[in-house]
């Protein structure tokens, strides 16, 4: 299968390299098309952009090349246009990862369209004669973008605040716009690993393991709170006033809290993923939940479908249904700003939302061998509860629930648990995870 959960995503020169991009951006193309192009801040992006770029010109397609920037903007920039788009990026991976995530008119491509590129790239090449061949421009949205950014928040309120925010952009695709934004809407920004674009000081993943140093630079510099971007900035953390980096189903119970509060509408939209905080979090505020499969694809259809408030997945994916149909880092990260100029300090915000015990992990594996590996597990009796197949296997129990899936994005199965006491966890990890790495081992 070429797409996951988040695209075409493996090793640059091995799963991912420059003839599959020339193939896809082929595949997205033909005569009068026009495909938009932006890349994070890899090493290899440009070669896979190159690429992508010359595929779809030498099927007949214009191309507009937006150069370096975030995933929402270049969902921004097709939305505008009404046309495809492709995105080189690996969002959170490693370095030595790429990959190419393609959108429509403002959202990601649905699996029927993916479908179609990957018959399209085992198929012959679309060859336009050469007086027909597509051109390739450049254009800047940046500062329209910013703009539709701002209107879809209160920035009176945040102006009137005079916030002081850190930016840690991880020197990935966010590191000039991001900072820009929060300039443009009053704020003074101070800002972290937003100066030397590809040179990845930190883990692209953001979370307290790798946000330290900004969670104690955010105290040290006096700032009202602190956010850090993924390798793409379709995903933006919060870290409070006082350094602590806001764990991630806490920070979704807090968006769900304040758009309850922005928005009679009381329909909201999470994955199998969320923790049992986000639950109660919205049923004690009379709201309704919608569960899906991971992925925010599947989160922006739904929010579409039940034409809901707002839409989120605990890793740090939101979607806004009053902007373009996908995960939206940069909307989210303005909105924390919101958050704060109406709420007060994030620490104050997060403190009603009671934590249970959790643990996420993964468990590396052959890409090739997570079907096998998944069926295998569904089949042995040792695990117990309500099981749900929405999206792996999920089992709910009195006291907790765990998931177990394949990773969308990586070579590894994932699990997730959580529990409302400690020892609870210990024993459904302990369990779960040993069942795992032995149909790992099995399995190799």
């Amino acid at each position: 299968m070429l797409f996951g959960t988040s695209g075409i995503r493996g090793l640059y020169g091995k799963e991912v390299t420059a003839k599959l991009a020339a193939k896809v951006g082929n595949a997205m193309g033909g005569a009068g098309r026009k495909v938009i192009l932006c890349s994070d801040t890899r090493q290899t992006s440009p070669i896979l952009a190159g690429a992508l770029a010359a595929g779809a010109m030498q099927s007949g397609a214009e191309v507009i090349d937006l150069g370096v920037g975030p995933t929402p903007l270049l969902a921004y920039a097709t939305f505008v246009e009404k046309c495809d788009g492709a995105m080189i990026t690996a969002s959170h991976n490693p370095p030595e990862y790429n990959g190419i995530k393609l959108f429509s008119k403002g959202g990601e491509y649905s699996k029927a369209q993916e479908k179609k590129v990957e018959e399209a790239v085992s198929s012959d090449l679309k060859k336009a004669p050469w007086d027909k061949a597509g051109q390739k421009g450049r254009k800047d949205f940046s500062e329209d973008y910013i703009k539709f950014l701002i209107a879809r928040v209160d920035s009176q309120a945040i102006g009137k605040r005079k916030i002081r925010v850190l930016i840690d952009a991880g020197n990935a695709a966010a590191y000039s716009i991001a900072p820009r934004l929060f300039e443009a809407a009053g704020c003074s920004v101070v800002r972290v690993n937003c100066d030397k674009p590809g040179q990845f000081t930190r883990n692209l993943e953001p979370k307290p393991s790798t946000l330290s140093e900004s969670a104690a630079l955010v105290v040290k510099e006096k700032c009202d709170f602190g956010i850090a971007f993924d390798g793409d900035g379709d995903r933006a953390i919060a870290i409070d006033e006082k350094g602590v980096v806001l764990p991630l189903d806490t920070q979704l119970a807090v968006f769900c809290s304040h758009m309850l509060s922005r928005d009679h509408n009381k329909k909201f939209v999470t994955t199998v993923e969320a923790s049992l905080s986000v639950r109660e979090t919205v049923e004690r505020h009379g709201g309704r939940l919608f569960i899906t499969p991971v992925g925010s694809l599947h989160v922006a259809d739904e929010v579409k479908r039940q034409s809901a408030a707002f839409g989120g997945e605990p890793c740090g994916e939101y979607v806004f249904p009053f902007a373009t149909p996908c995960a939206e880092g940069l909307l989210s990260a303005i909105m924390v700003a919101e958050i704060f100029a109406q709420r007060g300090p994030l620490s104050g915000a997060s403190r009603g939302i009671k934590a249970h015990h959790m643990a996420r992990t993964k468990y590396k594996c052959r890409a090739d061998m997570k079907g096998e590996i998944m069926r295998k597990i569904s089949e042995k009796p040792q695990l117990e509860g309500r099981l749900s197949t929405v999206d792996g296997l999920r089992y709910d129990f009195e006291d907790g629930w765990l998931l177990i899936r394949p990773s969308g994005t990586e070579p590894a199965i994932r699990l997730t648990a959580e529990a409302k006491s400690e020892k609870k966890l210990s024993e459904i990890v302990q369990r779960a995870g040993n069942l795992i790495m032995k149909e790992i081992e099995s399995a190799h």
